[in-house]
């Protein structure tokens, strides 16, 4: 009986130990999914903070100002680096870089104490593992958390909205084939998107812009001069 019950027991512990063996695939998923989690209240916070950046830009007619700082933003928060920030938000993009790293610290250890127990175990003597660690180690050196998405594609029919969540619409947008945009209640206009961004620039015949970010997610964010920030949602075209 006892030999039968430590038979049981081994067999039992043997597939504990395969079940739960890592892996370079393993480690990378772990890593992304937990670095995501780490920077995600401050990567809210990075936003909100930019926001009236780029609102102060767009109100003072710098326009070229706070598109620089709306692409700028997308990167920082994807952990790339910016080389020559836009100057109202070079300081806190510093601190935001300091406040990121000592956030993903504890994440970056672990996930490099897994990759060097694999390396000291047998599946370390395989060159394809070897090689598959080495680029999950770079990318948990590097700090990377997510990957930056190709533009996103833009839908004609819109409606326009005070917050995010909001589902009350306040009027209906049309971005035509042809450049015309058109809104309820507001004269009419033209719209550009700037080439391999997520930007769209809307200009009146009164030389006024409103900067149009696309988030790639049926949802958009429209900065006004007169009245801020407002939030956009795209309507499923009828086929």
């Amino acid at each position: 009986m006892k030999k039968a019950l430590l038979a049981l027991l081994l067999a039992t512990a043997a597939l504990t130990s395969t079940s739960f063996a890592d892996s370079p695939a393993q480690i990378a998923t772990d890593y992304r999914k937990q670095a995501a989690q780490a920077v995600e209240r401050l990567n809210q916070s990075l936003e909100k903070a930019t926001t009236p950046l780029i609102t102060k830009l767009v109100s003072s007619g710098d326009t070229d100002g706070a598109k620089q700082l709306t692409e700028q933003l997308k990167v920082k928060l994807t952990g790339e680096p910016v080389a020559d920030p836009q100057p109202s938000a070079a300081q806190l993009f510093t601190m935001y870089d300091e406040a990121r790293a000592k956030a993903l610290a504890p994440v970056q250890k672990s996930s490099i104490a897994r990759i060097d127990s694999m390396l000291k175990s047998a599946a370390g003597s395989k060159l394809e593992t070897v090689n598959e660690l080495t680029k999950v180690r770079a990318e948990i050196e590097a700090g990377k958390v997510g990957q930056r998405l190709a533009p996103a594609i833009v839908p004609q029919l819109w409606t326009y909205h005070m917050q995010p969540g909001d589902n009350n619409s306040l009027a209906n947008i049309e971005l035509k084939s042809n450049g015309d945009f058109t809104m309820s209640n507001t004269a009419p206009g033209k719209w550009k998107r700037a080439k391999g961004t997520d930007t769209i620039n809307i200009t009146f015949a009164d030389k006024t812009t409103w900067i149009m970010t696309l988030n790639g997610d049926g949802t958009a964010m429209l900065d006004r001069p007169d009245t801020g920030r407002r939030y956009m949602k795209a309507v499923a075209e009828k086929r």
